[in-house]
């Protein structure tokens, strides 16, 4: 498994990873997600971050596909935020590679990336049925800052 930037050859994998993300997690959880988004709007998303210079993506390779990805943040210091910091966006890795360190070594490469441009903080949000992932986070040094809490109407 490579764990790697991703290039424009990556893009049609890097599409489908997030369409699939958001199939599984966000159209799942989320009763105001809009299930159709990645079709309509996931090639041009996709292709804006590559060129976005406060963007990371990577991509997990495997014999040459896409594995998995993971799309990163960066936002400098402001008037408000008095550090700079990183979000973590979208991370996805395909279910028969789970539970092999991927999504780890995805995570680290994130931080990393987010330290040489000096992040004071990390962040990340994840669904609370998403099990998974917050042990992930957790086993990463993420801790809750905030909670967010929502009621749909």
């Amino acid at each position: 498994m490579e764990i790697r930037p991703a290039t424009t050859d990556d893009l049609p994998g890097v599409v489908a990873s997030s369409a699939a993300l958001f199939a599984e997690d966000a159209a799942t959880r989320d009763a105001l997600r809009n299930a159709d988004w990645p079709a309509t709007h996931g090639a041009q998303w996709c292709a804006d971050l590559l060129t976005d210079p406060q963007a990371l993506v990577l991509v997990a390779a495997n014999d040459g596909e896409v594995a998995g990805h993971l799309v990163g943040m960066f936002a400098e210091a402001s008037d408000m935020w008095v550090g700079s910091k990183a979000e973590l966006v979208s991370m996805y890795v395909r279910a028969d590679l789970r539970g092999q360190g991927v999504g780890g070594h995805l995570v680290d490469a994130f931080a990393e990336w987010a330290k040489e441009r000096g992040a004071a903080r990390l962040h990340v949000t994840a669904y609370a049925k998403n099990t998974a992932a917050l042990r992930l986070y957790e086993s990463r040094g993420f801790a809750p800052k905030s909670v967010t809490l929502a009621v749909d109407l």
